[in-house]
């Protein structure tokens, strides 16, 4: 007896084997993409007779059966009886395993078909959304899949349904995957562009936030919105360059120099790729005297870094120099300064020794010493220079015409006038066509009342700004290539105004300018021309022209005095 009983078990294991291995290979087959549609339901529907508690087989059939209705549209008998077919296949498959997200899912489909095609048939479809979402991780294709379908039925979805559907788009997005995001705002486009709900499922990203400001431009959408997207943006890279640089600088104390370094530069790279678009909303979302601060901070780290790392002038000049634009206070210039004389790089304060030697080194004496207010000790220096006798070596020139500047300055300050345009001459001597050097000259001889010299060198100006029109040679401006272009101005106040031609009549491309790293227009271009204000600095100053949507030729490029009032 207990022989027999072990036979019939043992037979029965076998069996139950069998035929999970059948149902197992029926369903595999079934899955190959080469299966005829035949073929592939015949399989499904022996795998379901073999092993009928299956839920994976029921599922696939479901699915068979929902492909057969979206090919038959147009035959309403057999489309409505696979849709019947492929809800029964998915509610049985949902019997056996109800926590199968993508079951839920697909069964929310027919359903919703079946509600389309056949208004009162049905049964509530956004259910059964709710479901496949609360039943898979947000980050899951599943999820991801219940807000893209939902929020193509936006204009038609109940107050509370939006809710729900804006919080699973928020959570589907928030790991910044763009992908996503542009079938989200290709469904948006069509479904009623409701800004408002697109903008609270955008995650706080600045790629995010670019992505969505590159759809509206490119297709030709609200441009306040694209000014707010990107303003977003740049407030998202503002701070992430803050915390790379405190963290820079906590990495710099524990003698990191290299890896701090390198965060800063990143960091730095942040800051001097935000254009401000705030200010074309008139929305203050980065504080200037905040962001005028770090960037000042950033570039007193690399200066200070490479001064560390390499104990060289030559090495650290250009950093310095950075630097140093930017710095106006005198007790953090002395700070800065003592730095530098603890390397060796300059003297200490009051020793003129190493102004005995290469002119780099002179020169940087004296940009700390002027912006110390030591008007006297540079003047000093330029006495000891007039009395020396050096060969300026060509490399040398612009270091040299620098030193007599900041000696003129600096006599120009003591309300020396005649001393100052001495040491000016000779400084235009070195660099003839320096603007910053002529424009010295003519604020000297207008303190001097000197009408003549002053003709003299305002044509000379003249010369050096160039025309008030300049021809641009029908220059290409491509999609994602700007045009630098750049402008020698005397400062006050102008007015630009760029022509072009497109490729189509009646073209209206989407340009940007940025005038020295700000944007100060942006629009759909008419007309072949766009006009705007700038406020130049004395010298040479850049514009910068972009195109979105097709190419453009630039023609010419004029500039005007703008008239009182003007902003």
């Amino acid at each position: 007896m207990k022989k027999a009983l072990l036979l019939v078990a043992l037979a029965t294991a076998a069996l139950c084997q069998t035929t999970v291995y059948w149902n197992a290979r029926l369903l595999d087959r079934a899955l190959v993409e080469t299966q005829g549609p035949a073929r592939r339901a015949a399989d499904l529907e022996l795998a379901a007779r073999i092993d009928p508690w299956n839920d994976r087989v029921h599922f696939e059939l479901g699915r068979a059966a929902f492909e057969r209705a979206s090919d038959a549209l147009g035959n309403a008998p057999v489309r409505d009886s696979a849709l019947d077919l492929s809800v029964r296949h998915f509610l049985r498959a949902l019997r056996l395993n109800p926590g199968a997200a993508e079951t839920h899912l697909f069964l929310a489909q027919s359903l919703q078909y079946m509600s389309y095609l056949s208004p009162g048939a049905g049964g509530s479809f956004f259910e059964e959304y709710k479901k496949a979402a609360a039943l898979t991780g947000h980050r899951s294709q599943v999820f991801f899949e219940v807000g893209r379908v939902l929020f193509g039925r936006w204009e038609s979805l109940r107050p509370d349904e939006r809710m729900f559907v804006l919080d699973v788009l928020r959570r589907a997005l928030a790991g910044k995957d763009l992908d996503r995001l542009r079938d989200i705002l290709e469904i948006w486009n069509l479904r009623g562009r409701d800004y408002a709900a697109i903008e609270k499922v955008l995650p706080a990203d600045a790629g995010a936030e670019r992505l969505y400001a590159r759809f509206l431009g490119e297709r030709g959408l609200s441009m306040e919105a694209r000014w707010k997207a990107l303003a977003r943006a740049e407030s998202l890279d503002f701070v992430r360059a803050r915390t790379d640089l405190d963290q820079a600088w906590r990495t710099y104390e524990y003698d990191q120099n290299e890896a701090a370094a390198g965060r800063v530069t990143a960091g730095l790279k942040l800051l001097e790729g935000i254009e401000f678009y705030q200010d074309l909303v008139r929305e203050e979302l980065i504080d200037p005297r905040e962001y005028a601060a770090l960037r000042k901070s950033a570039r007193l780290f690399l200066a200070r870094s490479v001064a560390d790392r390499t104990r060289s002038l030559a090495d650290s000049e250009a950093p310095i120099e950075a630097y140093l634009a930017l710095e106006d206070q005198p007790l953090t210039v002395g700070e800065f300064e003592k730095f530098l004389a603890e390397r060796g790089l300059v003297g200490s304060e009051g020793n003129t020794a190493s102004r005995r030697g290469d002119l780099l080194t002179l020169a940087l004496e004296l940009e700390l010493d002027y912006k110390q207010n030591r008007y006297r000790d540079i003047t000093i220096a330029g006495e000891l220079l007039e009395k020396g006798t050096f060969v300026i070596p060509e490399a040398g020139r612009a270091h040299y015409a620098r030193i007599l500047e900041l000696i003129g300055d600096s006599y120009m300050k003591l309300d020396y006038l005649y001393e100052a345009e001495r040491f000016y001459l000779k400084a235009l001597a070195a660099a003839p066509d320096s603007l910053a050097g002529l424009l010295r000259l003519k604020r000297c001889y207008a303190r001097l009342s000197d009408d003549r010299k002053l003709a003299e060198v305002n044509a000379r100006l003249a010369a050096v700004l160039g025309p008030a029109e300049a021809d641009l040679g029908r220059r290409r401006l491509e999609a994602a290539e700007p045009v630098r272009l750049p402008l020698v101005c005397e400062g006050g106040p102008l007015i630009l105004s760029v022509a072009f031609e497109t490729a189509a009549p009646a073209g209206r491309p989407l340009l940007t300018a940025i005038w020295n790293g700000r944007v100060v227009w942006e629009g759909f271009a008419g007309e072949g021309r766009v006009s705007f204000p700038v406020k130049p600095v004395v010298g040479t100053n850049s514009l910068v022209l972009k195109t979105a949507l097709q190419t453009v030729t630039l023609l010419r490029l004029e500039r005007a005095r703008a008239s009182a009032g003007t902003s």
